[in-house]
């Protein structure tokens, strides 16, 4: 476009935009300047697929027509700041795409002669980002087994010679009468025990244990793990379990398992501040679907749902990364405990969630069949 064109009559002006802006293939828009923001002009077939919205559904609105709520504020806050100014500008954000989102980056340059004109194009750039987001998570992760590994390992052996003096203890002074050395007895063996459960948890998650993994009544396993879960949960808590009938036995461990569900409840009680419902939900899926590993076995899993704060998009694409907490810094390692245990056993996690409607947590398995 150059400045001969700017002068040439409105009518003009914007048919030669629209034909330009038809004409590029990727989603493109004009943003016209206002004296409250920027507000768009126009927007090409391509926008409308990659949004999912109508060129009706966006023509006339702000910037905020495909912002998303849960996204960047910070970003899209400079992204104004520059079109006020009449400045090129550039940015990844998050944009809405019907009730979801996606990562864009967006490109915006002022129409030659035109300050007050704004040519923009956005360019998805979310699978690139989700394999960024994968590669330094393997990275992470990788890291974080090396020095758990470690550390367990260390742990370990201290943890033995405590047990080792503690068996003495009992051996030599159970028969005591005396109230404390009774109650430094019990309260020495159960540390100890406790211990030696976070260790195997420490060890699970470095990836140097490989678990026994066989077929698994994944209904009596469930029941028989939050019968012993149950009695940690806040008393605010309310926990339901709903099991169909003709579940096929699972291949995990249910050491393993319970660990995993333990994680789990602990995260979604804190996401309710200790005051609200869990749902636990076992379901099965049927041979075929080629979403998993094993498609001609099928597979049974577990749902956990709260009815907790729920999560960011930015929060739940990194749920899964070590220490990721919407918590105070350091504390919990998140649910990269839980992923570690489900990639040994085959199985796999994932998260759904929205801010302000809570979170579900499924767990699959491959069916024993």
């Amino acid at each position: 476009m150059t400045p001969r064109d700017a002068n040439a009559p409105p009518e003009q002006r914007e048919e030669t935009d629209g034909g330009f802006l038809a004409a590029l293939p990727l989603p493109a828009l004009l943003l016209d300047r206002t004296e409250t923001g920027a507000v768009i002009a126009a927007a090409n077939a391509g926008l409308c697929a990659l949004t999912g919205r109508d060129e009706g559904d966006l023509v006339g609105r702000g910037l905020e027509a495909l912002e998303c709520r849960q996204g960047d504020h910070a970003g899209w806050a400079a992204l104004r700041e520059a079109l006020a100014r009449g400045e090129p500008a550039s940015a990844e954000l998050l944009f809405s795409r019907g009730s979801g989102s996606f990562w864009g980056e967006i490109h915006l340059v002022p129409r030659p002669g035109d300050a007050a004109r704004f040519l923009g194009q956005i360019v998805d750039v979310t699978r690139r980002r989700d394999a960024e987001d994968a590669l330094a998570l393997s990275r992470q992760r990788e890291a974080l087994g090396l020095l758990t590994n470690s550390v367990a390992h260390e742990f370990n052996n201290f943890l033995q010679i405590l047990i080792g003096y503690i068996d003495g203890l009992k051996r030599r002074l159970g028969d005591r009468p005396e109230p404390f050395i009774q109650r430094a007895i019990i309260r020495s063996t159960e540390a100890s025990e406790r211990a030696a459960v976070l260790t195997r948890q420490l060890l699970a998650h470095s990836r140097r244990i490989a678990p026994d993994v066989r077929p698994v009544d994944l209904a009596a396993a469930v029941r028989a793990g939050l019968d012993r879960l149950r009695p940690n949960l806040p008393a605010g808590i309310r926990l339901d379990l709903s099991i169909p009938d003709g579940l096929p036995p699972a291949l995990c461990n249910p050491i393993q398992l319970e660990l995993a569900l333990g994680h789990i409840l602990a995260n979604a009680c804190e996401a309710m501040s200790g005051q609200g419902r869990i749902h636990v939900t076992l379901f099965a899926v049927e041979p075929g679907d080629r979403s998993l590993q094993r498609p001609e076995a099928g597979a049974v899993g577990l749902s956990v749902s709260d009815t907790g704060h729920g999560l960011s998009p930015e929060m739940l694409s990194r749920a899964l990364a070590p220490f990721a907490t919407t918590r105070e810094s350091g504390r919990g390692a998140g649910l990269a405990i839980v992923h570690g245990l489900m990639k040994r056993q085959n199985g796999t996690i994932s998260i759904e969630s929205r801010p302000g409607e809570g979170a579900t947590v499924r767990l699959v398995f491959p069916a024993a069949r």
